[in-house]
């Protein structure tokens, strides 16, 4: 897979957690509405699966983020010697 570079990578991440907040949004606001499933149990797996999706996104991005700035202090070791 194509690296994406940093300053790309880092407003992708965080347009991703508009993605999934207006997601969540469209589900309450439209479908749910339709459904009469708000202030029911029935609803609720939907929100245990959209809060597990978005800490798998937050864990995603701050490993990525984790790995490439250790990297560039490596690389950044390296040339200093």
């Amino acid at each position: 897979m194509n690296k994406l570079k940093l300053y790309k990578f880092i407003p992708l991440w965080i347009f991703g957690f508009f993605v999934l907040l207006s997601f969540d949004l469209f589900m309450e606001g439209i479908v749910f509405e339709w459904l009469n499933w708000n202030g029911t149990d029935k609803n609720d797996w939907f929100f245990v699966l959209w809060w597990g999706v978005v800490v798998v996104w937050f864990l995603y991005g701050t490993y990525t983020l984790y790995l490439r700035f250790n990297k560039r202090k490596d690389l950044l070791n390296e040339r200093s010697k």
